[in-house]
């Protein structure tokens, strides 16, 4: 299998740019806090996501969420929209029978869809 030499352009976003903060709870009660960035050109699609805070500082939690945030981004200003990458990760099925992203990723991408 070959790769090609550069991926596809990423989209550059300017400088000052619509921010959302948003407030997320995850099945087990953690509080996350993300800042959404969206796009002036498409002011209802999202193109970064920060992990801003809810998660003990320092932890590897709080890493891990960082981390998925930054290759989040970078999908999204790769041209890959949320309800795309969502349709790839894993769910559970929770105690009333519904079913719910199986991960903290998971309830994020599921926030950049709405």
């Amino acid at each position: 299998m070959t790769y090609p030499d550069h991926p596809d352009p990423r989209h550059d976003l300017p400088a000052r740019r619509l921010v959302e903060t948003r407030k997320i709870v995850s099945p087990e009660g953690h509080t996350i806090h993300l800042s959404i960035g969206f796009d002036p050109a498409e002011p209802t699609r999202p193109r970064e996501v920060f992990y801003s805070a809810g998660f003990r500082s320092g932890s590897q939690l709080e890493f891990q969420v960082q981390d998925a945030c930054v290759l989040l981004s970078l999908l999204l200003q790769h041209g890959h929209r949320p309800e795309d990458v969502a349709k790839s990760l894993a769910r559970a099925e929770q105690p009333d029978h519904s079913i719910a992203y199986a991960s903290v990723i998971g309830l994020i991408v599921d926030e950049l869809t709405r």
